[in-house]
Formats: structure tokens, C-alpha cells, sequence
């Protein structure tokens, strides 16, 4: 249990501990707590969480399986292909966020001019939950697409090939064998995605604060609301715990999954089309799907680097025209200390994320305490609402808030818990020969010596992933930090880039060019790292030793 130990000391304190906390804050002043149910529509933010949840699994998950079966046709092109796929994970919440909120907005926003939708689906109350829902499973098809794809790669070439020499045809092979295969990563997938999405808090919060009235507010929102504007802790109280119960099941389902040896959980069925109408009509919609998934990020480009004036226009100007740097300048030279802080806290906790989670994950692969995998599940599952509360309070009765400190120490429950996952299946194959080598030569330090640098593909894609994962970090930099970081010593102020793109909607929310700017600096530096992190887990020779199943 030594290397176990402190993994399992953190995820007590900053995991465990915070969520039975909250249930135990409860029991403060129930009068108090729930009062909310006579002032505000719980139920129906349960139903708008529900939607969100739903539809960001199912759609995401669906969609991703498409572009995973169109990747595995291709022989040439499918890690380019696989990048363009990706591109919306290199994008921060809050910069997706800004991205559609302007790309919605009435005739100007080329959404709507392509779509000839009249009006903006974020000010009305019957469509509003669904635009944010949109947005959701945009940003959340790569991730499904890595899963999914990943698994379809880890099927033998000799399966493929003994199929189509059977005489089946490449959709009979993908409906009665690839697909039904991959199933498990289908699932895995939609549960991720739902329970992932139930805790989001960036997209909701950024494009519509939960309006029109409560018509896109969800449950992690109205934590924040009820908490940090309202002042009714004991409120937020019962609502974070409604959160984390919701959460509970999902959890536990996908926990099933990891333990179950089954992979066929989707069902067998058969669709027989002609191989080259097959693959037309399978690149024909990857086609269409990565058009909307890339011309977002191209319009960002696009209104950040354009004079103003054109930004208002009707039909809107889709090319480049009246280029000027004047707005990336602006917007950059104001973000040096929330980039600062973005910096330090994404590479201190990613540092982190690996010096807990890769010794407990060797030891707990080894020694076959799958357990320690299951408890890292879950918590990483569960919404980041579920712990804010106690964490809150600790944070400021020991002068933590607005430090880097608090969320250095907060942000790997998050990471670490999903960085043991990675590095748990990696060890599972871990050849045991490196280590009767070590016995028979005597070599001590056997993890430093020997593990680390043999595990360094995985090690450095897990750091990067981690440092992805924070800087995307929106919800506990707005409860944990009130001002930028003061560039001097010691350092004082904690607001992340996140923050300072997010301010830009009520300073500038006028001018696109400012807005999209501050988008395009809070996402251009996870971008480029992103592309990395993805190239190398998408290799064939699988350098990067990430496997999801």
C-alpha cells in the first residue's frame, strides 16, 4: 500500500470528505435548505438537467460512433481527418461558449444565416436549453469519437480480413461484427458524456446564465446562484446533494462496465449496401458533421482578426475581408495575468496529477486492487458541485481563496482520478519482466529507476491531458479566486483565462471582435497541446500506451 497511500490520502481529503460533507452541512438549518422548493422551479432545472445530460450522451456518443466507423474505412487521411474531429476538445468551454454565442446571434450569426433559423434560439424560453444542449454535444463529440475509435482500432486487422474473405460486405461487417464489438466503448462513452454533462457548468453560465427565466438553468448553476449570489448555503446544500445522488447511479453503472469482461452490448444487426455506396454515404455525413464541428473555430478566427464593421452584417460575410490584428492585441496584452495563473496552476496540478496517480495505479494493477480503480470512477464522475461546499469553507478558514494554492489542490480530484484510469490499463500490460529483471540485479528504487522512465509515452500524454483539463477550468476558478494575479511576490489573485474570456460578454458585448479574440486567446495555447496529445494517442504504433477499454 505505499505507493496507494498517498493517492488515497488525497482523494479522501479533497474527494470523499467534501462530498459526505455536503450531505452533513445539510443537516445545518433544513428550514432554511428547503425553502428553495417553494421559491424557485427545482423541478423543472431536474428536467433541464436531465435534457442536457440526455441528449449530450446520446447524440455525442451516436455521432461519434459514425465518425469512428468512417475513420477505421479510410486508408489514407484518418489522422487528419481524426484532428479535424478533435478540433472542438482543444476549445475551452467558456471559448465554445462566446464561439456559439455569437454564432447564433440572429441573422448576423452565420448559424443562423446557413440554417435560415429567423430569431436567436438563446432568448426564447422554449428553445434555449436546447441551443446550450447543442453546443454540449458539439464540444462533447471528440471525446465520444476517441473512445469509440480506439476501441474500433484494438480489433484484430485478422477479424476484418477473414470477414470481407467470407463474402460479408463492409456495412455487414461494421453492423454484425465492428459495431456490436465496440459496444463497451459506446457505453462507456454515453455514460461519461452524461455524467460529465450533468455536472456542467461552463456552457449554461456563459450563454445564457440560465435564462430566460429558469428555462436553461441547471442544477451545478443553480448550486453557484444559490450559493455564491443568493448567500443560501444551506440551500446550495440540497442541491449539490440532488446532484451528486443523480450522479450516483450513472457512476455506479459505468464502474459495472469497466468490471465486466463483455463487450458486446450492442446488439447485432445487419445492413447490406453496395461497399462504395456504403462509403459514400458514410464519408458524405463525416463530411457534413465536420463542417459543423470546424467552421466555428474558423469564424472565431475569422471575427477576431476583421474590422468591426463587418461584424454586423446582414447576409453575414462569411471570408476573410478588412483583416486587422488591433483586437488579438488588445485582448492578449489584458490577459498576461490570468495567462499566468492559467500556467502555474495547469502545470503545478498535472505535476501533481502524476506523482499521485501513476505509483497508485502501477501498485493497484499489479496487485490487483481494482477497487482503488472503481473509487477513482466514481469520483471523477461525480459533478465538481458535489464538493465545492466544504472545500469552500476549508479554503477560507485557512486564507486560501483567491491563491493559487486552492486550485492547485482542489483540481486534481479530477485529474488524478481520471489519470489513474489511463494509467491502470497501461499497467495491466505492463510486461512483469522489467521487474524480475530489477529482483535478480538488485535494483532498488524500483518505480523511479525502472517504471517512470518505462512508462514516460503515457506519463507525458497524461500531463498534457491534465494541463488541458485545467486550463479549461471555469467553475473553480469562479468560487475559489476574485482578482487577477498581482504580477508581484508573494502572489495574490487567482483568476484563469476562463474568467478573464468570460468577462469579455459583459464588457465588450458589442464588439465580436474583442469577444472572439478573448476566445481565441484563452484557447489558441490548449490548442496547440491539445493537437499534440490527441496526434500521439491516435498513432497506430500506440506510443502514447493510452488505452480507454
Amino acid at each position: 500500500m505505499k505507493y496507494n497511500l498517498p493517492y488515497l490520502t488525497y482523494v479522501t481529503l479533497f474527494g470523499v470528505i467534501p462530498f459526505f460533507g455536503a450531505f452533513f452541512l445539510l443537516g445545518v438549518n433544513l428550514k432554511t435548505a428547503f425553502s428553495i422548493f417553494r421559491l424557485i422551479p427545482v423541478y423543472e432545472i431536474i428536467v433541464n438537467t436531465l435534457i442536457f445530460a440526455i441528449f449530450t450522451a446520446l447524440l455525442s456518443s451516436l455521432i461519434g460512433l459514425l465518425l469512428g466507423v468512417s475513420v477505421d474505412i479510410m486508408r489514407k487521411g484518418s489522422r487528419f481527418t481524426s484532428l479535424l474531429v478533435m478540433l472542438p476538445y482543444t476549445i475551452p468551454f467558456t471559448s465554445s461558449a462566446l464561439i456559439w454565442t455569437i454564432s447564433l446571434y440572429g441573422k448576423y450569426g452565420w448559424f443562423s444565416y446557413l440554417f435560415h433559423v429567423p430569431f436567436d434560439p438563446l432568448y426564447l424560453s422554449s428553445t434555449s436549453i436546447w441551443a446550450v444542449t447543442g453546443v454540449s454535444v458539439w464540444s462533447s463529440i471528440p471525446v465520444s469519437f476517441l473512445v469509440i475509435v480506439s476501441s474500433l482500432k484494438s480489433i484484430g486487422k485478422e477479424i476484418k480480413e477473414a470477414s470481407l474473405m467470407d463474402g460479408l460486405s463492409l456495412s455487414q461487417y461494421y453492423s454484425k461484427i465492428a459495431i456490436p464489438m465496440v459496444g463497451k466503448a459506446f457505453w462507456i462513452s454515453f455514460l461519461l458524456q452524461f455524467v460529465l454533462a450533468m455536472g456542467n457548468f461552463d456552457l449554461p453560465y456563459v450563454m445564457t446564465q440560465g435564462g430566460p427565466g429558469y428555462s436553461s438553468t441547471t442544477l451545478p448553476l443553480l448550486v453557484f446562484d444559490e450559493i455564491f449570489l443568493s448567500g443560501n448555503f444551506s440551500g446550495g446544500e440540497v442541491v449539490a446533494a440532488i446532484l451528486g445522488l443523480m450522479a450516483t447511479l450513472p457512476s455506479l453503472t459505468l464502474i459495472f462496465l469497466f468490471r465486466s469482461r463483455r463487450k458486446k452490448y450492442l446488439p447485432s444487426f445487419e445492413i447490406k449496401i453496395h461497399d462504395k455506396a456504403f462509403k459514400a454515404l458514410v464519408l458524405g455525413l463525416t463530411g457534413v458533421v465536420i463542417f459543423l464541428l470546424d467552421f466555428p473555430v474558423y469564424w472565431m478566427l475569422l471575427v477576431a482578426f476583421r474590422n468591426a464593421s463587418l461584424d454586423f452584417h446582414s447576409p453575414p460575410i462569411l471570408f476573410p475581408t478588412g483583416l486587422t490584428a488591433n483586437y488579438f492585441v488588445s485582448a492578449l496584452s489584458g490577459s498576461v495575468p490570468y495567462l499566468v495563473t492559467s500556467a502555474v496552476v495547469g502545470i503545478s496540478a498535472s505535476i501533481m496529477t502524476v506523482l499521485l496517480s501513476l505509483p497508485a495505479s502501477y501498485e493497484s494493477a499489479r496487485k490487483g486492487m481494482s477497487w482503488i480503480l472503481f473509487l477513482s470512477i466514481y469520483l471523477y464522475s461525480l459533478p465538481a458541485a458535489s464538493f465545492i461546499i466544504p472545500l469552500y469553507i476549508l479554503f477560507s478558514s485557512i486564507k486560501l481563496i483567491n491563491t493559487w494554492w486552492a486550485l492547485i489542490l482542489s483540481t486534481p480530484i479530477f485529474t488524478a482520478t481520471f489519470a489513474t484510469w489511463i494509467f491502470y490499463n497501461y499497467y495491466l500490460d505492463f510486461p512483469r519482466a522489467y521487474e524480475d529483471a530489477a529482483q535478480v540485479f538488485g535494483i532498488r528504487r524500483k518505480l523511479t529507476r525502472i517504471v517512470f522512465p518505462l512508462s514516460k509515452g503515457t506519463l507525458f500524454t497524461v500531463f498534457l491531458l491534465s494541463f488541458v483539463f485545467n486550463w479549461h477550468l471555469l467553475f473553480y476558478p469562479l468560487i475559489f479566486a476574485n482578482t487577477p494575479f498581482n504580477m508581484g511576490f508573494p502572489p495574490e489573485g487567482a483568476l484563469t483565462i476562463t474568467v478573464y474570456a468570460l468577462d469579455a460578454i459583459g464588457d465588450q458585448s458589442l464588439n465580436w471582435g474583442l469577444l472572439a479574440s478573448s476566445a481565441l486567446v484563452a484557447a489558441l495555447p490548449v490548442m496547440i497541446i491539445t493537437l499534440v496529445t490527441v496526434d500521439r494517442i491516435l498513432r497506430e504504433d500506440q506510443r502514447s500506451g493510452v488505452k480507454f477499454v
